[in-house]
């Protein structure tokens, strides 16, 4: 529409300013290109503008821009008897392509009380610090786990009258603090003291807060690690006030603003009266506004009277304990507290490298005490991850505010890691406590525990259009050890982790390429040596557990190999740091380029052996 836009401002002529409105096309035209993936490079290599804005925030500005520029586009309409009847007509297309975002989902209106003292108590019983999870609004020097409520500042709340910020556990014998005054931005108190002591105020420290004792001016000390503000108050009675005030920034801020307000008055004043005239808008004395408030009030009536009585026109109004939105039905019990109704899939054949949604439907049964987290998996087998989303708040909600009355939408992007091979993969689901660390298990139609996991269907991947770069693997080391013979090159691998309490697994993913069609390799090792070079373990087969051997591949193919340890009784090791490495076969062991010997070293694992 923009550039729709431009080419009749260079066609037509349009007084009397056309380049306003070429700013505001090529200002969308940006903000558009911004919130696209074509313009990551860009997030990516100007410093600070990650930590600026979230690309789809611009989404506002961009509608304003494009508003602005329908608006400035009725100026091109000819004025005649078609004008206001073609103004009315795109109002309302406008009005009724909107319709379906006018019914979102019905949820109660009352998410609780916005009292400070209801907000604090959300705050305690979420992950929420600040009302954000990450304590984006501590002060930079503030350790967020060393941040607790405070029984006295959080009864204070609950209480009429001030709301007291005094640390009085530290206040010395016989010293007494009383609040005179108490706002946002302020406090004031009467302190009566014996002796010199530090005051220290529940109130975290910010540039611009200052502290005055009788009038004069203190110096704040902030207390670390919570960043509290403290300050010195000298032995007898004296007035203490703690105000927020403006910093250099803040003034320049405020004058600059002023300077800007002031010189649009002037520059309206100074305009003379011609151009005042050509500002007003060409439709302003015609019967626009009595087309246009005719189709506002028909849509009103319609939408009204018509439409909103239809439940299965723009919603859906399922019975509780149904999801008639999920395209497949599935109802599966997860311990008797949520209930899978079913869900959607984008598609069921997707190339590696690419994404595909998956919408689970649940429900609780029961009101829930316990936030539970979700997760989708692409697996095969189900220990083995190729894609993966988890949920911290299932639907985005916690499950402790799930109504019972109506289902929640989970939305997944499942990205297929890039050098997956192609093959049937199923697509696991489940929920799981992060707080507890386990998994919630689910039964079958018999009542009895079907698994901690459910498998919902197949899907099946395909050769990608393009190989994956080498960065897009995410290796944590190149290795780049090719065998000829073999005709197979050993891109890099990556390991869960450096350090593995037994009996728990290690996880290590090779990544291979092809360098021709059908390879003469047959056979890869994974060997785990101990400090003295004795061989403790021992991977051998064809890549991804025999699912996709050498022989199948195609010239040029990366493939991801994954590889799990999981120490039985037969393989008796001792605490202490392991080496692993790499061999290949075909009908012998094969030798790396440039190497000497079949083993190919790659790394160190350490192993932690539970007394």
């Amino acid at each position: 529409m923009g550039a729709l836009l431009l080419w009749e401002v260079r066609r037509t002529p349009i007084p009397p300013h056309p380049h306003t409105l070429l700013y505001f096309i090529l200002a969308g035209l940006v903000l558009i290109f911004l919130m696209l993936p074509a313009s990551t490079a860009i997030w990516e290599r100007i410093p600070g503008l990650l930590y600026l804005q979230f690309p789809w925030r611009l989404l506002g500005p961009a509608n304003l821009m494009l508003a602005v520029c329908v608006a400035g586009g009725t100026t091109l309409l000819p004025v005649n008897r078609w004008r206001n009847p073609i103004l009315a007509m795109g109002l309302a297309m406008i009005l009724l392509l909107a319709l379906p975002v006018l019914y979102p989902p019905m949820w109660a209106p009352d998410f609780g009380g916005t009292a400070p003292g209801d907000i604090l108590e959300w705050e305690q019983h979420s992950l929420a610090l600040g009302t954000t999870s990450t304590g984006d609004f501590l002060p930079v020097d503030v350790t967020p786990r060393c941040v607790h409520p405070e029984s006295t500042l959080v009864a204070s709340y609950s209480r009429p009258g001030p709301v007291d910020k005094v640390n009085r556990a530290t206040l010395p014998d016989g010293a007494t603090v009383e609040i005179v005054e108490h706002g946002p931005l302020h406090d004031r108190f009467a302190v009566s003291t014996p002796k010199r002591f530090v005051l220290r105020l529940y109130t975290f420290y910010f540039p611009g807060w200052r502290a005055c004792v009788d009038g004069e001016e203190v110096e704040i000390e902030v207390a670390g690690p919570e960043g509290f503000i403290t300050l010195w108050v000298p032995e007898g009675e004296h007035e203490v006030l703690v105000r927020f005030e403006d910093t250099p920034p803040r003034t320049a801020g405020w004058v600059i603003s002023a300077v800007g307000l002031t010189t649009l008055v002037v520059a309206l004043l100074l305009m003379p009266p011609s151009d005042v005239q050509n500002l007003q808008s060409p439709i302003s004395n015609l019967q626009s506004p009595i087309w246009l408030g005719g189709v506002l009030l028909l849509f009103i009536i319609l939408k009204s009277v018509v439409i909103d009585p239809q439940d299965d026109w723009m919603r859906y109004t399922s019975p509780p304990g149904q999801a008639w939105a999920a395209r497949y039905e599935q109802r599966v019990n997860f311990d008797g507290r949520i209930e899978l109704l079913g869900y959607d899939l984008s598609r069921q054949r997707v190339r590696s490298g690419e994404k595909f949604l998956v919408v689970l439907y649940w429900h609780a049964l029961m009101p829930l005490d316990v936030n539970y987290q979700s997760f989708v998996h692409l697996a095969r087998p189900l220990q083995i991850v190729w894609g993966q989303e988890d949920h911290v708040n299932p639907a985005g909600l916690p499950t402790t505010r799930w109504p019972l009355d109506k289902y929640v939408w989970d939305e997944y992007e499942i990205n297929v890691l890039p050098g997956t091979p192609p093959g049937e993969y199923v697509l696991n689901v489940g929920l799981y406590s992060m707080a507890g660390g386990y998994r919630m298990p689910h039964y079958d139609g018999h009542g009895h525990v079907a698994g901690d996991s459910l498998v919902l269907t197949s899907i099946e991947v395909e050769r990608p259009r393009r190989q994956p770069r080498l960065a897009e693997l995410d290796m944590a080391r190149e290795v780049m050890a090719t065998f000829p013979e073999g005709d197979v090159t050993l891109l890099g691998y990556t390991q869960s982790y450096d350090q593995v309490t037994l009996p728990g697994d290690w996880r290590v993913t090779l990544f291979w390429r092809a360098d021709r069609n059908r390879p003469d390799a047959r056979v890869r090792d994974l060997v785990l040596l101990d400090t003295e070079g004795h061989e403790v373990w021992r991977s051998s087969g064809s890549p991804v557990d025999g699912h996709y051997p050498f022989e199948v591949w195609q010239a040029g193919e990366v493939v991801r190999d994954p590889l799990l340890f999981v120490p039985a009784q037969s393989v008796m090791l001792a605490s202490g740091v392991y080496h692993f490495g790499v061999m290949v076969s075909a009908d012998e062991p094969l030798i790396a380029k440039g190497m000497s010997e079949t083993f190919v070293p790659l790394g160190s694992v350490e192993f932690l052996v539970e007394e």
